[in-house]
């Protein structure tokens, strides 16, 4: 709450709005707002979730509009809207109050207290509706100014964004609204979890281009807005949404309320959009409100609108809830409930939650961590980008002195500073490997495969910047630091650069305590690789658990002094176990993100 007025509010509030600075304060109705409307409640979101409940059991808006409409106009324009943020309708209308013909004929057919989308929508959608949110990239001028026939030149930040649905199998209405969506908005199918937005989207449409304008309401066209402009022809929307532009401000930090509005003009209703005709000339027109909203806010949103909660969708694919274990009568661990939405990765979750409580406990979780992977399988013919994530660490070698697992509870600090990404794996021959590795080469003649191995990271405007900053200049010392290629897919993968080299190939494991399992091993330790320390001690070594997920343990020798060499046997150098990682596909990794399973928030 920036202004003095606001700081005077009846209510204390946990998460603040964040209104301009030349808000009204003295207006009646924000007034009513902030000393009545919110009372009891802590969030603003909370108070979204009253409107809402109002107008979804209502058949008019009574003054909800005129409230929503005063928070729009103190709401501030979006600095930046890059990402995916989760939506809610708040309440749809008929958009034909007060203006002309429109209104006559609404008075006669239905009243004036009676609004029908209104009450369709409460009625039946409301608590069923499969829109699930937006997407927002950052638009380049050249694509810009394609896009819009040049009209736009790219002067202001511009994003192309696109809305995403949910689908529930269990909720008929929900499934019903899909298919009636589908008639209006080209939306591509997920058929399985997307990678790149969330596991439980199963479709995506209705693309817009967004950037700062003025407001096309015609009561305040000086209000400064982002502006969701659907109506572009080479966006290649239907009827009516390529009438359609939406407005949206920030009401509070990661909570931005947005409005519909639908161009009534009838002479140009079937005309392409001409972004020369002026607001005033395409009548826009206001349909309804809705809200955006950051990671932050999920967990309210998903108390206090639980029918709109994502779930795992039903009849989860057998991979998600098989292991894949050798043979052997050990190898039978408690299988995961997949028929109420529980996965492997859920399991993994539970012992990494588990490692968490302490050091008392720790010992037990990490023993089971222990039997995975010596169940696990050698995972032959491995190739390609495997997304990456962290199940625990654990405090050995001269850490363990120190009584408790600093490395873990030390990870949620760091993890917003990692930009580590995965794993890429690529076949390779002698030669192949010789220029990382120079002579050392000749130790993998005879053996299959062997493998070229680097670790990925991304390149963010956040926390992990600097370290992405550090890891690119790598090279300085020594290290190998590379690029994709533009025309490589792992740029399709979210892949900025590539370093921490390792050779991969089977192999007994050098943990003493896998008493020789045979597991894929990644050497980081080669002295050509000039790998810089703890890591220049490093031997991972993986196994696969499930179809397309891995575990991975995290292998480092703590006789530093002690100089590397294959020929040596791996029991002079001390090789101990400092925590376990799990490596994935596209699906699992979908998954992994929508159980937010060692995730930044």
């Amino acid at each position: 709450m920036k202004t003095k007025d606001l700081e005077e509010a009846a209510v204390t509030l946990s998460r603040p709005f964040t209104l301009i600075e030349g808000c009204d304060m003295k207006n009646p109705v924000l007034r009513e707002i902030m000393d009545e409307d919110i009372k009891g409640m802590d969030t603003p979101l909370k108070l979204m979730k009253h409107y809402a409940d109002i107008l979804n059991k209502g058949a008019s808006y009574g003054d909800i509009d005129k409230k929503l409409d005063t928070l729009f106009l103190c709401g501030k324009t979006p600095k930046s809207l890059d990402g995916y943020y989760h939506g809610i309708t708040i309440s749809l209308k008929t958009g034909i109050d007060s203006h002309g013909i429109l209104s006559e004929i609404g008075s006669r057919l239905i009243g004036d207290k009676v609004d029908p989308l209104q009450i369709f929508y409460g009625r039946l959608l409301s608590k069923s509706s499969p829109w699930a949110g937006k997407n927002f990239k950052e638009l380049g001028k050249k694509k810009l100014v394609q896009m819009t026939d040049g009209f736009e030149k790219g002067e202001d930040t511009t994003y192309l964004g696109i809305n995403s649905f949910r689908k529930n199998d269990r909720d008929f209405i929900n499934n019903l609204s899909g298919y009636a969506l589908s008639a209006v908005i080209d939306m591509d199918d997920v058929p399985g979890p997307d990678r790149m937005q969330r596991s439980w989207i199963y479709a995506k449409g209705g693309l817009f281009i967004a950037k700062r304008q003025g407001s096309v309401d015609p009561e305040h066209p000086e209000k400064e807005v982002i502006a969701l402009n659907y109506r572009w022809k080479s966006l290649g929307n239907m009827f009516p949404n390529r009438l359609l532009i939406d407005e949206i401000v920030q009401i509070s930090e990661g909570l931005y309320l947005g409005k519909l509005f639908y161009a009534t003009a009838l002479k140009y209703i079937a005309a392409d959009y001409d972004p020369g005709v002026s607001p005033q000339g395409y009548k826009y027109r206001n349909f309804g409100y809705f809200l955006l909203m950051d990671d932050t806010w999920l967990h309210e949103k998903n108390m206090l609108f639980p029918e709109l909660a994502y779930k795992m969708a039903d009849n989860l694919p057998k991979k998600f809830g098989a292991f894949n274990f050798i043979s052997s009568p050990e190898c039978k661990p408690k299988r995961p409930d997949v028929e109420k939405g529980k996965t492997i990765l859920h399991f993994l979750q539970e012992l990494s939650k588990g490692v968490e409580e302490g050091t008392e406990s720790e010992e037990k979780y990490f023993n089971e961590m222990h039997k995975l992977f010596m169940c696990g399988r050698r995972p032959d013919g491995i190739q390609g980008f495997l997304h990456g994530g962290v199940i625990a660490f654990k405090s050995s070698g001269f850490l363990n002195k120190l009584g408790k697992n600093i490395l873990n509870e030390l990870w949620p600090a760091v993890r917003p500073f990692s930009p580590w990404t995965g794993k890429t794996f690529t076949s390779a021959s002698l030669e192949g490997i010789r220029k990382y590795i120079g002579n050392d080469a000749d130790y993998y003649k005879g053996k299959e495969p062997v493998i070229i191995g680097t670790n990925t990271y991304r390149k963010e405007l956040g926390l992990s910047l600097p370290a992405t900053a550090f890891i690119e200049n790598l090279d300085k010392i020594g290290m190998v630091v590379e690029y994709p290629d533009e025309k490589e897919k792992e740029k399709d993968e979210g892949i900025y650069v590539k370093s921490f080299y390792f050779i991969a190939c089977n192999n007994k494991s050098v943990n003493p305590v896998c008493n020789g399992k045979e597991a894929l091993q990644f050497n980081y330790r080669w002295p050509k690789f000039h790998t810089m320390p703890p890591d220049n001690l490093c031997i991972d070594e993986l196994v696969c658990i499930a179809e397309g997920l891995y575990l991975g343990q995290l292998l480092y020798s703590t006789e530093p002094k002690i100089e590397y060499s294959p020929e040596n046997e791996s029991s002079i150098y001390k090789y101990e176990n400092f925590g376990y990682f799990m490596l994935m596909d596209d699906e699992w990794y979908a998954i992994k993100e929508f159980i937010r399973f060692d995730t930044e928030k």
